[in-house]
C-alpha cells in the first residue's frame, strides 16, 4: 500500500471539477445531485466596470444566497434590490423551489422581508459569536 497524504488545497479548478464529477455520481434516489452548483451574478456599469455582485449556490432544489456586495460609492441606488431579484429569477429558472440566506444584519432582514422573505430561525452565538437569522422564500416554479 502506498503512503497516503492529506493536505490543504486552495481553490483549484482541476480538483473542483474532479470533486464535482464524483459527487454527481452519488445522486440520491430522487434524482437530486449532491454537487453544489456555485454561481455568480455580476452588476456592471455602462462602461463594463464591476460595481457589485452576488454569489449563490444551488443544491437539491434550494438556492442558497451566500453573499451580496455593492461598492460603497454605488450603494443606496437600488443595486442590491436588482441583484436580489435577478437571483430569485435565475434560481427559479434553474428549478429551485426555495431560496435561503443566513444573515447577521437586521437591515438585511427588513430588505428581504419587503421582497417576501421570512425569518424562520434565529441562532444565537453562531458565526463570530453573533446572532444569525435564516431567511427563506418559497419560489414560484414555472407552470405553478
Amino acid at each position: 500500500m502506498s503512503e497516503l497524504t492529506i493536505r490543504d488545497m486552495e481553490q483549484d479548478e482541476d480538483f473542483a471539477a474532479w470533486f464535482s464529477e464524483i459527487l454527481e455520481q452519488e445522486e440520491d434516489p430522487g434524482g437530486w445531485s449532491n454537487a453544489t452548483d456555485e454561481r455568480y451574478l455580476i452588476l456592471s456599469n455602462e462602461i463594463g466596470d464591476w460595481i457589485g455582485g452576488l454569489r449563490f449556490w444551488l443544491r437539491g432544489g434550494v438556492a442558497h444566497l451566500a453573499d451580496v456586495v455593492v461598492l460603497p460609492q454605488e450603494r443606496h441606488q437600488g443595486h442590491a434590490h436588482r441583484l436580489l431579484l435577478a437571483f430569485e429569477e435565475r434560481a427559479t429558472e434553474s428549478g429551485a423551489h426555495l431560496a435561503e440566506f443566513w444573515t447577521d444584519d437586521s437591515r438585511s432582514e427588513s430588505l428581504l422581508a419587503a421582497f417576501g422573505w421570512r425569518r424562520i430561525f434565529v441562532r444565537n452565538g453562531y458565526l463570530g459569536r453573533r446572532t444569525w437569522m435564516l431567511m427563506e422564500k418559497q419560489l414560484e416554479t414555472p407552470g405553478t
